[in-house]
Parts: C-alpha cells; sequence; structure tokens
C-alpha cells in the first residue's frame, strides 16, 4: 500500500514537473501557475514525431484549416476558417486566462476617414485667414508669381487648366468646371503655391514665409489620400506635384526626405515609359507636351543630384534597354490665347511665341546637363576599367582608343550652349527698354543664368575629373590657370545679373555666388 502510495505521489510530482517546465516564460518569472496550457498551445522548439492514439480521434495536421485572408470581411480581418473538431468559442471560456496572455487579432489598420475636397478648402482658407491675409488674393498671387517667375525654369504646368480648376473652389463670374478630379486639381494648385512660397524670394513674395508651410502641407494630406489611385493611373500631373513638394522640402532644410520624394516622380517617371517615344502617342496634345517636359525635368533632375551631390544615376540612356528615344518639348499653340504672365498683356508680341522662346531655354538646358553626364559617365566607366586592369594602376593618359571615345563627348559638351538665341546669351543681361518688355525680360535673364552658371558649375567639374589624366593641359599648373579662366567667367555672369535670379535658381548658385 505505501509503494503503490509512493508511486503515485511520484507521478504526481512528475507530472507538475512537466508542468513547471512548460510553463511560459512571463509565468516562471512571477512563480505562479500557468494557464496557458488550457488554450491548447504547444512547446516551441523542434516537434517530434507523436504515436498515433489508439482511438484515432486526434485531429492531423492536415485536418486545421489553412490560413486565408477574407475578401469579403470589410474589416480586412484574417480569416482561418472553420474545423469540424473545432468548438465554438464563447466569451466564458477565456475567464480563466490571463488577458495578457491572450494573442492581439491581426487586423488591417483602419482607413482614416477622407477629407471631402471642398472642406480642405474651407481648412485651407481658415488657416491663411487665420495669418492675417486674404486667401484668394494670396493664392492668385502665388499663381501669378509662379508663371512669371518660375514657370521659366519649371514649364510643367498648364496655365489655362490650372485657372480653370481654380475657379472650381474660388467663386468667379463663370460657372465652376472641372475636368480632372478634384482632389488632384486641389493638390496640384496647392503644390504650385507652396513651390512659389518656398522658392521666391521675400522681395518678390514678401508673405511666402507665411504661407508656405500651409499650401505644402494640404498638397501632402490630399495627395496621400488618393496616394494608391494615382501611383495605378499616374499622368504628367503626378510627377509635377511630387517635383515640387521635393523642391519645397528641400527648401525647408530636408534634404534626404527631399531625395525620397524625388525618388517618387522619378520611378512614375519610368513606370509610364515616359523615355520611349511610343508612350505619348494616342495622348492629348497637352497631357503628351506635359509629360515630355516632366520627364526630362526629372532626367535633369537626376544628373544633377548625380554631379553636384554625389547621387547614384537612376535614368541615364543605358537605363532603358531601347535607349532614350522621347523628343524635346516643342510647346503648346492652345497657350497663345493665355498671356504668360499678369504684365505681359501690354506686350504686342503673341503670348505663344514667348512660350516658343521659353521652351528653347528649356530645351538648352535639357542638351547641357545631357552632355554633360555622357560625358562624366565615359570617364567613370574608364576609370572602372583601369582600376580592373592587370596592373591594377590608374593611367595617367589616356589611349588612343579611349580619346576616340572622350573627344566628341567633350566637344558636344563644351559646345553644348553655341547655338543660343541672342535673348539667352550672357551678354543679354541689360535691362529692358520700355515697360512691356520687364516681364519678358525677367524670364530670360532667370534663364540665361541658369544656363550659364550651370556651364561654368559643369566645366570646372569636367576639369577636375581630367586633372590626373592630362587630357586638356600639359601640366598642374596649366590646369589651375584654366580653372581660374572659369571661375573668371563665373563671377563675370554673377556681376551682371541681378541676384534675385540667382535666387531663384536655388541652393548651388547662391552658395556659388
Amino acid at each position: 500500500m505505501a509503494e503503490s502510495v509512493a508511486s503515485a505521489s511520484d507521478v504526481v510530482v512528475k507530472e507538475r514537473r512537466q508542468l513547471g517546465a512548460r510553463a511560459c516564460d512571463r509565468c516562471r518569472r512571477r512563480k505562479c501557475k500557468c494557464h496557458l496550457l488550457l488554450s491548447g498551445n504547444s512547446r516551441r522548439g523542434p516537434k517530434t514525431k507523436k504515436k498515433a492514439t489508439a482511438d484515432g480521434n486526434t485531429p492531423s495536421f492536415s485536418d486545421i484549416p489553412p490560413l486565408r485572408f477574407d475578401q469579403h470581411s470589410p474589416t480586412g480581418r484574417l480569416s482561418f476558417g472553420t474545423s469540424t473538431t473545432q468548438q465554438p468559442w464563447s466569451a466564458s471560456s477565456a475567464t480563466a486566462l490571463d488577458a495578457n496572455l491572450l494573442p492581439r487579432s491581426i487586423t488591417s489598420p483602419p482607413d482614416s476617414a477622407e477629407v471631402p475636397v471642398l472642406a480642405r478648402w474651407t481648412r485651407l482658407v481658415d488657416q491663411v485667414t487665420a495669418r492675417g491675409l486674404h486667401f484668394e488674393a494670396v493664392v492668385n498671387q502665388c499663381i501669378d508669381l509662379f508663371f512669371e517667375y518660375l514657370y521659366p525654369l519649371t514649364p510643367l504646368v498648364h496655365e489655362p487648366s490650372l485657372r480653370d480648376n481654380l475657379a472650381y473652389f474660388v467663386p468667379s463670374d463663370r460657372a465652376p468646371h472641372l475636368e480632372t478630379c478634384a482632389e488632384a486639381a486641389f493638390t496640384l494648385i496647392t503644390a504650385v503655391c507652396a513651390e512659389a512660397a518656398f522658392l521666391l524670394p521675400a522681395d518678390i513674395f514678401p508673405s511666402g514665409d507665411a504661407v508656405a508651410s500651409v499650401f505644402l502641407h494640404a498638397s501632402r494630406g490630399c495627395l496621400a489620400d488618393y496616394m494608391e489611385a494615382d501611383l495605378e493611373s499616374p499622368s504628367a500631373s503626378s510627377i509635377t506635384i511630387r517635383y515640387f513638394h521635393s523642391n519645397c522640402v528641400h527648401a525647408a532644410g530636408k534634404p534626404k526626405f527631399s531625395w525620397h520624394i524625388f525618388g517618387e516622380a522619378t520611378r512614375l517617371a519610368q513606370v509610364m515609359r515616359l523615355h520611349d517615344e511610343t508612350s505619348y502617342e494616342g495622348l492629348y496634345p497637352v497631357e503628351a507636351e506635359m509629360r515630355r517636359r516632366v520627364f526630362w525635368i526629372v532626367y535633369m533632375g537626376d544628373k544633377s543630384a548625380a554631379i553636384l551631390n554625389n547621387r547614384p544615376i537612376t535614368m541615364h540612356k543605358y537605363s532603358f534597354e531601347c535607349g532614350v528615344t522621347a523628343t524635346y518639348p516643342t510647346g503648346i499653340e492652345e497657350e497663345s490665347q493665355t498671356p504668360v504672365s499678369p504684365n505681359s498683356v501690354h506686350s504686342s508680341e503673341p503670348a505663344s511665341t514667348k512660350r516658343q522662346k521659353l521652351i528653347l531655354g528649356f530645351n538648352a538646358n535639357i542638351r547641357l546637363w545631357s552632355a554633360a553626364s555622357d560625358l562624366l559617365l565615359a570617364l567613370r566607366v574608364i576609370q572602372d576599367q583601369a582600376k580592373t586592369s592587370q596592373d591594377g594602376g590608374l593611367a595617367n593618359t589616356l589611349s588612343p582608343p579611349q580619346r576616340e571615345i572622350i573627344d566628341p563627348l567633350y566637344i558636344a559638351f563644351i559646345t553644348s550652349l553655341d547655338d543660343l538665341p541672342s535673348f539667352l546669351k550672357s551678354h543679354s543681361f541689360a535691362p529692358p527698354t520700355s515697360k512691356s518688355e520687364t516681364s519678358q525680360s525677367n524670364q530670360f535673364t532667370i534663364q540665361c543664368a541658369n544656363l550659364q552658371v550651370s556651364m561654368h558649375c559643369l566645366r570646372m567639374v569636367v576639369v577636375q575629373k581630367f586633372e590626373h589624366l592630362s587630357y586638356l593641359t600639359a601640366g598642374m599648373e596649366q590646369t589651375d590657370l584654366q580653372k581660374t579662366d572659369i571661375v573668371r567667367d563665373a563671377l563675370r555672369v554673377i556681376h551682371e545679373v541681378p541676384f534675385w535670379a540667382l535666387q531663384l535658381n536655388g541652393e548651388p548658385y547662391k552658395s556659388f555666388a
């Protein structure tokens, strides 16, 4: 009898030890009884095969329903199916379990309530008005200043369409009409206003600092509401909005965030295959023209970031199997009905002619950066080949086959601005002769400053790359003299051009000055 009692007690102790060993970490630390075994969870670690029970009622692993997503569930919960051996769950069955031990349900984050676009506009009006400004006057001023000062560098917005979309929000004499979705129109309008507020100097736009962040946050917030639909069905405005956001965030002192947003614009251009000329077939003329412009400005921005800020090149002719076959922008005849800016209505020259002239400057900038990137990329390939050669050292001179590659690229770069029209040459910084030519002269001054200073900056970069190859000069002294000539030419342009024109061209120009 004593032996049977002892054996029974040994069994109980053994079971308790097994239960204690199978307790969860939390109960071990608290030194309390663990109820986790009631939920039927097994131990962690590698599993060993167990013998089948005699009755055969133990469910096998194949009987467990597979994990699947319930597509009909509005909340997006995970559905685990229903097993014939599984008992329905009741609230009373969980009373013995510690609440901290119960697994949390896996749910997708709840969708934030979408704010109607007119409600966003009303909120924007309140925020601008709270700063002591007249909202409608500020919006119109932003748009007018954008097309007068920033459009020559970023001709990415179709002015008639933008002003028609603005009529949807701002009451006017004509009936509101919105060709595209209201959210996209709101996002583009506020992005244009933010671009003007962030980039224009205080001498031109005194109230820009007060409303810059307001317009940017409004534009970013509205874009977030239809982000998925915009990524699936992008348009030229999709890239334009992100390009403006990137500029504004960079001006706010967040270069890494700005580069991330610019990457979104770059990937959209790649997905839309804007490098391929066949992608423009069947589009409306205005949309096709805007897509060309936004592709080439993203293309130039990618080269500028790579050359001046040591960013990786993500868009080049070697990035695409078919190369870059997209042609340059040509201008839109429809814009002849709209003046370039309010100050140009008194000019006798048609607005279409002015638009064509601005596009000439825009295309010249494309040629400049494309030629520079082709040359620098070829030099990078030559340097990489020299590093992987058998001797492992860099040659001080280029071989004849290498010169056959570099010579035409260098000539194309150094002569890329030789065919500029007279109104874009450096000697055109003279003040206008009449008041009606002031606005047009300012726009050409902005483009001319951009082209000339960019050229001298790129010349300096190229000379530094050639410095150890003895390509341009025979010695280091001659290289230093050539650098001095470049700096002298750049300083001459900086002294001739108005300082506000350098400010409009961004940080590299102001720091260079």
